[in-house]
């Protein structure tokens, strides 16, 4: 009987904790800008929400905050600033061809790895199968499938699966307990929908410690890998946070100013823990609390991990804050997990969408995980993809325009700086630039 009323305890809390942890995954994955939308959405559906004032930073943080110039003596914040202007290149596939331009797939896969991103759903997932795609394409059939392979290879992981729990089983890759998470997603999501967690444990041979354990690893896979992508044009830019180096110090500021701050209205609180208050009003109101304390609770969270996040990568990257582009090192996202304590995929949806303002300009936060597919001294010695194309952008500019740079120089020029990079790399960097060819580039007589 004991065992029963425990039971049914357990039961109560994990129905509860359930959505807040879906809530904070997707407060977290929020920029600024979105974050402020669903803030105001939430207030208008929860009256016990209160939207406040906003926290002014301190006169300290204002006075080192760079500003995402547009205009520099040197030009780099000009073209910091072009480079940011908001288009229409925010899309998944765009995302996969930049992915693929660096990895040097072959232009027949890469343009088939294309066509099949061309086909996912707004998850990300590929609902066709591959014959028919074969069929319809008019392609051989080995091509496409080593195509689906190389696409479910690449960021956000998961997108070309089949369906959702596809999806999480490719993000959970490596884990150690893989079958046991496959065993839940594939024959025990019922279970686990209906909160029967000790007849799931008894059935997997775990303790309810350990099936928790496991479930929170799931909570933090993506069932919609591509969702933070959409085919709009992307909104004007604002920076999530500031970063400056100072007398040696790595700075970071949030961009706090920009969002309300948050409270329980005090008066729906009283009624709430009022006896005299009708049942049919508490109870209504008491899920309403609750609501408004997770996500208040949600956004600190956030803004805890979002500046913790920040600041470990800047700190990784404080060559790129005394010198610019060209000194970015080459970073993995697991390193700043490994050196938070989070999992991959929490700093993966900390920096989703975020941006961060610079003496060198604005730049998104995943531009400065650039190169983790290097290796060796390369990869120790600062040569990010971002910062070899910075590179060649330096040495195009100051060529000679009679006679401009062949790809050929350019992989020489880079060689003696320490930097191996293939022609055909030069050749796909100066593309992602919008740099010409060195014959378009030549310029003669009184032109040069």
């Amino acid at each position: 009987m004991s065992l029963d009323v425990r039971l049914g305890q357990r039961q109560e809390q994990r129905l509860a904790l359930l959505p807040q942890m879906l809530q904070s995954i997707e407060v977290l994955q929020l920029a600024t800008t979105d974050l402020l939308h669903f803030l105001e959405q939430e207030a208008e559906r929860n009256e016990t929400l209160e939207l406040r004032a906003a926290a002014r930073e301190s006169a300290d943080a204002d006075s080192w905050r760079p500003a995402a110039r547009a205009g520099g003596d040197d030009g780099d914040g000009k073209r910091a600033f072009l480079e940011n202007v908001p288009d229409d290149a925010g899309t998944l596939v765009d995302h996969v061809r930049e992915q693929l331009a660096f990895r040097e797939v072959p232009d027949e896969l890469a343009d088939v790895v294309v066509r099949l991103c061309g086909e996912l759903d707004d998850r990300g997932l590929l609902p066709f199968s591959l014959p028919d795609l074969a069929a319809e394409f008019g392609l051989p059939l080995t091509l496409l499938e080593e195509a689906h392979g190389e696409l479910m290879t690449l960021e956000p992981r998961g997108i070309g699966a089949p369906d959702s729990v596809a999806a999480m089983l490719l993000q959970a890759e490596g884990d150690p307990d893989l079958s046991i998470i496959e065993a839940l997603l594939t024959v025990h999501l019922d279970a686990l929908g209906r909160n029967r967690l000790p007849d799931v444990a008894r059935d997997l041979e775990l303790s309810l410690d350990e099936l928790q354990e496991v479930m929170a690893r799931i909570r933090d896979l993506n069932p919609r890998p591509a969702a933070e992508f959409s085919e709009t044009a992307a909104p004007a830019i604002r920076p999530d946070a500031y970063v400056a180096y100072l007398d040696g110090v790595v700075q970071v500021s949030l961009d706090d100013a920009a969002l309300p701050g948050l409270g329980i209205d005090a008066e729906y609180a009283a009624l709430a823990s009022d006896r005299d208050t009708a049942d049919e009003v508490r109870s209504y109101l008491r899920p309403k609390l609750k609501l408004a304390r997770d996500l208040i609770s949600a956004l600190e969270q956030r803004r805890d991990t979002l500046l913790r996040t920040v600041q470990a990568v800047m700190e990784e990257q404080v060559q790129f804050l005394q010198r610019g582009k060209a000194a970015i090192v080459p970073l993995r996202m697991s390193e700043i997990a490994d050196r938070l304590e989070l999992h991959t995929s929490t700093v993966s949806r900390a920096i989703a969408g975020k941006h961060v303002a610079t003496s060198f300009g604005l730049f998104r936060l995943r531009d400065f995980f650039d190169g983790g597919r290097l290796g060796g001294d390369q990869a120790r010695a600062g040569q990010g993809r971002m910062g070899v194309a910075q590179r060649i952008a330096d040495l195009v500019a100051a060529e000679d325009k009679a006679t401009p740079l062949s790809d050929d120089d350019l992989v020489q020029l880079l060689e003696q700086s320490g930097v191996q990079v293939a022609r055909r790399t030069i050749a796909k960097y100066r593309g992602e630039l919008g740099i010409p060819s060195s014959y378009r580039r030549r310029r003669f007589g009184a032109d040069r």
